[in-house]
């Protein structure tokens, strides 16, 4: 597959492999992740985007022509892409009302009920193509266009730990209280994130997730 190389820093490279947000290529891009387990290059992190992998290395160590040999060999390795289907986790939700203060808003924007909204909503399940923006806070990928919305105009400076929320063609869940700007519309009680646990997040890039109304 095609990427094009771009410097973020003098130690953080990013392989771009498409424009576009795509799901085959975020499944991709995991694959390359995972092959990189056991390389002997000094690599302090190494996580996905949308469409991207952004690697940071040691400079000390490690070369910048180093890292993108070896991806460069991994991108050309043969593989067998088969599309396996992992286990879906659900995300148990508390829907509208105080758990969710903007659904109603929502509602009205869209032209439908809020019903419509939570059964479409929890209809489907999720691919996670990303994990950040606070630790553990999933980007999740196709959602409905019936329910495309637009962020607030003015993000709001506390939205509690839980909130299931929307914004644009996105959905996803806030693991702690914190500042955003997308539409909530529900609330879970699972804790997204967990410092003590070996893998702290609950979910992670690659996995797929299911809203299950309360």
């Amino acid at each position: 597959m095609k990427f094009r190389i771009q410097d973020i820093s003098d130690s953080t490279l990013a392989f771009n492999f498409s424009n576009s947000i795509d799901e085959e290529v975020n499944k991709y891009i995991n694959l390359l992740i995972n092959s990189l387990d056991g390389n002997n290059l000094d690599l302090l992190s190494v996580y996905p985007t949308y469409n991207s992998l952004i690697i940071t290395y040691n400079p000390l160590k490690t070369e910048r022509i180093q890292v993108i040999e070896l991806i460069e060999k991994l991108n050309k390795a043969e593989r067998n892409y088969k599309k396996v289907e992992g286990q879906i986790l659900n995300i148990p939700v508390n829907y509208g009302g105080k758990h969710g203060e903007d659904l109603e808003e929502i509602s009205k924007i869209l032209s439908m009920s809020e019903e419509q909204i939570i059964d479409i909503h929890s209809s489907k399940s999720y691919y996670v193509f990303m994990v950040g923006f606070s630790p553990g806070f999933p980007y999740l990928g196709g959602l409905d266009k019936r329910l495309e919305c637009p962020r607030l105009s003015t993000p709001r400076v506390e939205v509690p730990a839980g909130s299931v929320a929307i914004a644009d063609r996105q959905t996803g869940i806030y693991p702690f209280k914190s500042s955003g700007g997308w539409r909530i519309i529900g609330n879970t009680d699972l804790k997204l994130f967990d410092k003590e646990n070996s893998n702290p997040s609950l979910i992670n890039p690659g996995m797929r997730v299911k809203f299950t109304p309360l």
